[in-house]
Order: C-alpha cells, then sequence, then structure tokens
C-alpha cells in the first residue's frame, strides 16, 4: 500500500497543482468566448440592419414618388419623374433596386388607357399581358430608368399573378407599403437569374378622373428588387462585414431571397432572428468565421493554460527527483549493508580456509606418510598433492581458464589425498563442461566435500572408500548435472544436533546461490551417499540424447 501511495505521488502533486490554474484558464476562456460571442452578435444584429435600413430607404423614395403624383393628381410627366429619380440617384445611392415604377390600377376592360399611357411616355406601343380573369388589372405605364430590362416589364398586369395579387390587396387594406413573397420578376431576361420581390405603395386618389370606373385606388407605386443585388449593396455600405448571410420568407422558406452560407466554415459562428418585414415574416441566419470576428483571440488563456501546465510538471518532477533520492540513498545504504555482509563472509570464509588448508596439509602428510618407504619417497607425495591443491586453489581464484572440465576439477582436488591412479578408479561419468562461474562454485563445493572425507569419511583414517559418478539427463528442456557422491565409512552415526557447520552452510549457499541446484545426503549402513544436481550451460555441453 505505502509502494502504490509513493508511485502514485507525482500524479496527485500534478493534479493539484495544475486543477486550480486549470479552473483560471477555462474561466479565462469562457470569459473570452463570450465576448467573441457578443461581438459576433453586433456584427450580425449590424448586417441585419443594413438590409433593413436599405429597404426602409427605398420605402423613403416610393413615399416621395408617392408625393409627386399627389402634387400632380396622378397626372405623371416622365421627365419630371426623371428629374426626381436623378435627385435621389437610385443607380448608385440606393443601388440593388431594378427601378422605380407606377402601376395604374384599371377595369380589365380599359387595357386601351394602359397603353396609351405607355405610348405617350415612350412613343412605342405595348400590350397589356397576361390575360387575367380578375376584374382589375394593374399594369406597369411607367418604369425607369429605362433598360432593355425595364423595358421588358412595360404593361405587365401585377395584378395577374396571385403572388403580387396578395401583396397589393394587403397594400390597399393597410395603405402602406408591402412587400411580395418571393417572385420571378419579368426583368429577368437573361441566363444571370435571380429570386426576386415588390415592394407596393398604394396611391389613391382624391378625386376620380371622369369616364373613369371607381376603383380601389388609382394605382401603385412600386420598386421590384433582385434579391442578390439588393443585400450585397446594402452589406456594402460601411466597413465590410466577415458573415455569410441567408434570409428566407417564412411561407416560401425553400426560396431564398438570398443565400452565401456556402461561404461558411464548418466551425462557424451562428445567429437566427426573425422579423417583420413590411407585412411578411422574414428569418435572417448569420454565419461567421471564429477568427474573422474583432480581434478576440485565446492568447491569454493558451498562456495561462501553459504556464498551469509547465507549474504543475514541475513540481511533480521536484516530487519524483525527491523519491528518487530517497531510492538512491536507501540503495547506497543497502550496498554498503551488503559490503559489509561480504566483508565479514570473506573475514569467515579466510579463517575457515585457514582451518581447512591445516586440516588437508595433516591429511596430505598422514596419506603421504601411509604409502611411502622413505623419507625421499614421502616428500615427493606429499610435494605432488600440495602441487594439485595449488592448482585448485588457482581456479578458485579465478586466475584459470573462463571454462572448466568437471573431471579436471574433481581429480585436481582428489589428488590432493589420493595418489593419481586411486582417483581415475573413483570417478566416472561423460565430459561436462563448466563456465568460470559454475567451475567457482563447484569446485568450492568439491573441496568441501573433500576436506569432510578427508577429516571424517571415506578420506578419514575409518573410511574405506569413496566412489563418485555422475550423468547428464534433461529435465524441463534444460541439461541436468546428476553427480552421485558415495562414501563407505565405518561406524557411521548420526550427525549432531547443534545445527550445520560453516562448510556445509558454504556447500548450501554455492550450490543454491551460484549453481541454482541441490543437494541431498542420505546417512546409511554402508555410508553416506550424497547427490547434486544443478543446471548445465547448453552453449557449453551442446545437444544430448
Amino acid at each position: 500500500m505505502r509502494g502504490f501511495l509513493s508511485a502514485q505521488l507525482p500524479k496527485l502533486v500534478f493534479l493539484l497543482a495544475f486543477l486550480p490554474g486549470l479552473a483560471v484558464t477555462v474561466a479565462v476562456y469562457s470569459g473570452a468566448e463570450r465576448r467573441l460571442e457578443a461581438e459576433f452578435l453586433r456584427v450580425a444584429d449590424l448586417a441585419i440592419d443594413r438590409v433593413v435600413t436599405r429597404l426602409q430607404q427605398h420605402v423613403v423614395v416610393l413615399r416621395a414618388a408617392r408625393g409627386l403624383l399627389s402634387a400632380t393628381r396622378g397626372g405623371i410627366d416622365r421627365d419630371e419623374f426623371l428629374r426626381f429619380l436623378s435627385s435621389v440617384d437610385i443607380v448608385n445611392e440606393l443601388s440593388g433596386v431594378q427601378g422605380i415604377g407606377f402601376a395604374r390600377m384599371i377595369a380589365s376592360t380599359d387595357t386601351a388607357l394602359a397603353e396609351e399611357e405607355v405610348r405617350g411616355h415612350y412613343g412605342f406601343d405595348i400590350e397589356v399581358l397576361p390575360a387575367t380573369d380578375q376584374p382589375w388589372r394593374t399594369p406597369i405605364v411607367l418604369l425607369e430608368p429605362q433598360n432593355p430590362r425595364n423595358r421588358a416589364a412595360l404593361g405587365y398586369d401585377m395584378y395577374a399573378d396571385p403572388v403580387r395579387r396578395q401583396a397589393m390587396d394587403l397594400a390597399i387594406s393597410t395603405g402602406d407599403a408591402r412587400v411580395t413573397a418571393p417572385v420571378h420578376l419579368v426583368q429577368e431576361i437573361t441566363s444571370d437569374k435571380q429570386t426576386g420581390f415588390l415592394i407596393y405603395l398604394p396611391f389613391v386618389e382624391t378625386a376620380q378622373p371622369a369616364g373613369i370606373r371607381s376603383r380601389p385606388v388609382a394605382g401603385f407605386v412600386y420598386a421590384p428588387f433582385r434579391g442578390g443585388d439588393l443585400i450585397r449593396a446594402a452589406l456594402t455600405v460601411g466597413p465590410p462585414l466577415p458573415v455569410a448571410l441567408r434570409i428566407v420568407d417564412a411561407e416560401a422558406p425553400n426560396t431564398p431571397l438570398f443565400d452565401s452560407s456556402a461561404e461558411a466554415g464548418p466551425g462557424s459562428l451562428h445567429h437566427s432572428r426573425n422579423l417583420r418585414i413590411l407585412g411578411r415574416d422574414w428569418t435572417f441566419d448569420v454565419w461567421s468565421e471564429r477568427a474573422s470576428i474583432g480581434n478576440v483571440r485565446h492568447l491569454n488563456s493558451v498562456l495561462l493554460g501553459l504556464t498551469s501546465f509547465l507549474f504543475a510538471a514541475a513540481a511533480a518532477y521536484a516530487v519524483v527527483a525527491r523519491q528518487k533520492e530517497a531510492v538512491q540513498a536507501r540503495a547506497v545504504a543497502a550496498a554498503a549493508a551488503r559490503e559489509a555482509e561480504y566483508r565479514e563472509l570473506l573475514l569467515q570464509e579466510m579463517k575457515h580456509r585457514i582451518k581447512n588448508h591445516i586440516a588437508r596439509i595433516q591429511s596430505i602428510a598422514r596419506q603421504s606418510a601411509r604409502g611411502a618407504t622413505d623419507v625421499k619417497a614421502f616428500t615427493t607425495a606429499f610435494d605432488a598433492r600440495l602441487q594439485a591443491m595449488s592448482a585448485v586453489q588457482e581456479i578458485l581464484a579465478g586466475t584459470a581458464s573462463a571454462q572448466a572440465d568437471l573431471r579436471s576439477v574433481l581429480v585436481k582436488e582428489l589428488q590432493q589425498s589420493l595418489d593419481a591412479t586411486e582417483v581415475d578408479h573413483l570417478i566416472d561419468g561423460p565430459p561436462v563442461r563448466l563456465d568460470e562461474r559454475q567451475a567457482h562454485a563447484f569446485a568450492l563445493v568439491v573441496h568441501e566435500l573433500v576436506t569432510n572425507a578427508m577429516k571424517y569419511g571415506g578420506l578419514s583414517v575409518a573410511g574405506q572408500g569413496l566412489a563418485i559418478r555422475w550423468s547428464v539427463g534433461t529435465k524441463a528442456g534444460s541439461h541436468v548435472l546428476d553427480l552421485q557422491w558415495n562414501e563407505q565409512i565405518s561406524g557411521l552415526s548420526a550427525p549432531a544436533a547443534n545445527g550445520p557447520g560453516f562448510g556445509s552452510r558454504l556447500i548450501e549457499a554455492s550450490l543454491k546461490g551460484e549453481l541454482q541446484g541441490t543437494l541431498t545426503r542420505d546417512y546409511g549402513p554402508e555410508g553416506l551417499a550424497i547427490r547434486i544436481t544443478f543446471p548445465l550451460d547448453p552453449a557449453l555441453n551442446g545437444s544430448r540424447k
């Protein structure tokens, strides 16, 4: 549990340091978002106001034109009308409108009057179209400025169209300007077509002319608009606005009056507003790219968030560094403790080896004297065994080859107390190669076993012989050495119960720690049977069947 908490401590410190900064960053970001939204709404409102203002300006011009008609009591002089339009400069100042005109309301049977009026204004003949079943007609008798588009509209009976008629009837009933639903303008005589609409302002005569049948109004001052031209002209008034706009009539949502929504990107801000425009409901949808709205940016929140993250990361790193320092301090203390233990072990081993060397020298002297016939023979045998002991000591000290033959290690150890001819009869087994680590450990084990055998076992005074046999088997896919060490001892008794001595502990440590092997002892009536097993390096011993 303590280890788990220690591992999680840097993360906890990071979170505790980062969360307050994150909260402040979110607050700053949210404030910037609100400012961005407010700025966008301001821009959207400005775009909508420009469109509405442009329409209101056209209505003002229509009212002025109606005032001109009232001053002339319905008698329209084209030259005077042109002077009026040039004073308001609808082409430049009020661009977006197709023109300003007058449609006279007459009975369906009086079309000749309208045709005569057009002839009087423009000097050419027209025919009032289309055919209608309505009792009244409103053919266009005057439309300026004259151009091919507007000329094509002269004589057109707008009251014959249900969409235009609806707006006219509403204008008659209210006495004020009214706009139509989306229509196809008769001026659209080219391939460049746009959705259009018209504004009608009724003109009422103070007295009916003689010979004219009583009618609801004398006619309509009106203006035709191409939706795209009008909206673009309205948006260009003043500084450019970074918006995309879509305007639809509520009763004709699939026929937009203007639509530039394709210019809006996928992450654009959006605002929608419904307005009552001259008797009809229009829906304005406005889009704008976030990056193009004013100077609102999130640099402050980004810097604040980055600073908070770096501070939290630095705090977590400091904790990790302190933890590493603590781990290193514990590792140094543990290493010092192991070093002290190792030095103590070396000291104990040195003491033990000195005792063993003395005992082995005594045993070597005793064994050499047993078969010697004179002092020279004794000296020769004694010297040879001391040399064998020195050779094994070189292996243990690491001065021999990095590899060793198992038989050679056994021979060199046994030759310390036996003649070479005797050793050959005591051991038997296949060739086995040991690496440097295994050779050191195995030589140490054999050294202890030979020493014990010379002191108490088969090579001692009471000993009756020694036999060593080994084989190589396979266990779990690995080569394993199986060595049988048998000592014949007369009067063998069970070992003392006061625990194993240093030599036995050294054997156990070498087998388990260095050789990853096992050792078992069996005290029987015929003597001591020791079995040693440990895995071999397959790279040194090859494949075996």
